[in-house]
């Protein structure tokens, strides 16, 4: 992240600050200084250890989707990160979308539209979330999405996301890497999902790497995401075979924490980009910036202008409304190579919980 000599010496020792609080913070719950609290539902904790880029979302729709399959009633609580709100909003009720994407947060509220059952909740305060869910919503279990460090709620199954473009052996903690936390970490995992598994040459290798850095031996599965269908801004989903894009020019924009992958998936699909447009990640567009992308691709010879559900969640309401170039939404599905044992491994988790 930091590629300044200078600024690096600057930073060093900030850094080391701030590494020894986060294995302090980390010693004083697991030594029971700091109290976790537990609630009565069964709660099932996703996230990772980087900073943004293993894709969270898609894995609690999937895990979701698989829950409710099983009869369950499913509450997603998410903190809201930079939603323009505070305190407890409740995003969905499992019957309709309450809020709008400010007030919910760009990721809760593509859980609530990708999840349309689940009830999503946003709150900082995750485990009074979780009471009033279990008190109100009829919820018979609890999703947290992004939670990985977030000690003060216990949970009965914790998973962590690795993505497999990550060499583990060179990842570094915040500043100078991605690192929100040191790799031992992984310890407090029951499972380990890795991402876009399609892209590894080697998974004994990461297999290896994840299960010395955990301390013992766990659970390894392998997903990937895949494009399978693109939906028209305020229209219905098209499918890939209805609407494809293959040796066409398109335009691309993104505010995502690693637009590369939304491109090489793109470009896999067989599009020629033509014009990229890349924003900080869960950026909020104005009108002025997508009338800005709409006439540039124009200008560079494009068919479409494609960007991800996530960012369509960051648009204005009337975004590309009057265009003649279409904007689509692409829409990621999380695929488990392994998904009955996944399945095997909640249900089995979940079936008693320490009460």
């Amino acid at each position: 992240m930091i590629n300044s000599r200078v600024a690096r010496v600057l930073l060093y020792l900030p850094a080391m600050l701030f590494e020894f609080a986060v294995r302090a913070r980390i010693k004083l719950y697991e030594n029971n200084i700091f109290r976790s609290y537990k609630l009565r539902s069964p709660v099932i904790s996703v996230g990772n250890l980087t900073v943004g880029g293993t894709g969270k979302t898609p894995c609690v729709a999937y895990l979701t989707s698989m829950l409710e399959g099983e009869g369950l009633r499913v509450a997603i609580i998410s903190r809201g990160y930079k939603r323009k709100s505070s305190g407890r909003v409740l995003v969905s009720d499992g019957r309709g979308i309450l809020c709008t994407p400010e007030q919910a947060g760009d990721e809760p509220y593509l859980l609530a539209r990708l999840s349309p059952k689940a009830t999503v909740i946003v709150d900082v305060d995750r485990y009074a979330a979780g009471i009033w869910a279990e008190e109100h919503a009829g919820i018979s279990i609890i999703i947290l999405d992004d939670a990985y460090q977030h000690l003060r709620l216990t949970r009965d199954l914790n998973i962590a996301l690795i993505d497999a473009g990550d060499n583990l052996e060179e990842l570094r903690m915040i500043p100078f890497g991605r690192l929100r936390e040191p790799l031992n970490g992984l310890s407090r995992a029951n499972a380990v999902i890795v991402t876009r598994s399609d892209k590894l040459t080697d998974k004994n290798a990461i297999e290896s790497t994840i299960k010395r850095f955990s301390g013992k031996s766990i659970p390894i599965f392998f997903a990937e995401h895949k494009i399978i269908a693109f939906r028209q801004l305020k229209k219905e989903t098209v499918s890939l075979e209805s609407q494809s894009f293959t040796g066409q020019p398109v335009a691309v924009f993104s505010g995502i924490a690693r637009p590369e992958r939304l491109l090489s998936d793109l470009e896999n699909l067989g599009m020629k980009i033509v014009l990229r447009r890349d924003f900080k990640d869960h950026h909020r567009y104005s009108l002025d910036q997508i009338e800005r992308i709409i006439q540039d691709s124009i200008a560079a010879g494009a068919v479409a202008i494609i960007t991800t559900e996530k960012d369509e969640a960051n648009l204005p309401e009337i975004a590309g409304s009057g265009s003649t170039l279409p904007i689509f939404a692409a829409r990621l599905e999380f695929i488990c190579s392994d998904g009955e044992e996944l399945k095997k491994l909640l249900l089995g988790k979940i079936a008693a919980p320490a009460r």
